[in-house]
């Protein structure tokens, strides 16, 4: 598949693209591990209710970036979960291209939400997600640790459309 002129191969994520996905993460954060190791494990596992995706550079196999989904059937929302891009290829609609096909899978299944929590002090993913129509529902004080809030963020899906 091609994302704004780049070929690229997405595949399910897997335990054999663990290290990637954590390295990733630190890379992409200046650092910062927001997840431990044992939590991706326990997500990659939960194959019935989550989609983990990871997107490949094909002549290298590196990592481009990987997206994260939980579907939640009773109520007709699929919870973004995570989204991380790697440093060299934010900016150039990766971030876009996850974000439309988890939408396009959402709208395929019917279901009527996609819900997020994004930290408070990232303007950037904000601004990001709000150009999809996500709307902030509420602030959770020290969600992400002491003084470091998040914001409920959702998007209703009309009809499933």
């Amino acid at each position: 598949m091609a994302v704004n002129g780049t070929d690229f191969v997405m595949t399910r994520a897997t335990m054999a693209d663990l290290d990637d996905m954590l390295a990733a993460e630190h890379e992409a954060y200046g650092g910062v591990d927001p997840w431990p190791r044992y939590i991706f494990e326990q997500e990659l596992n939960r194959t019935r209710e989550r989609l983990y995706v990871v997107l490949r550079h094909p002549e290298t196999n590196s990592l481009v970036g990987f997206m994260g989904a939980s579907f939640r059937p009773g109520i007709r929302e699929v919870h973004l979960t995570n989204i991380t891009i790697t440093p060299h290829w934010q900016g150039r609609e990766v971030g876009t291209f996850f974000m439309s096909y988890l939408m396009t899978l959402a709208k395929q299944s019917r279901f009527s939400r996609v819900s997020l929590e994004v930290a408070v002090a990232n303007e950037r993913a904000i601004r990001f997600y709000e150009r999809f129509g996500f709307q902030i529902i509420r602030e959770r004080r020290n969600y992400y640790g002491k003084q470091q809030h998040a914001y409920d963020m959702a998007l209703i899906l009309k009809n499933g459309k």
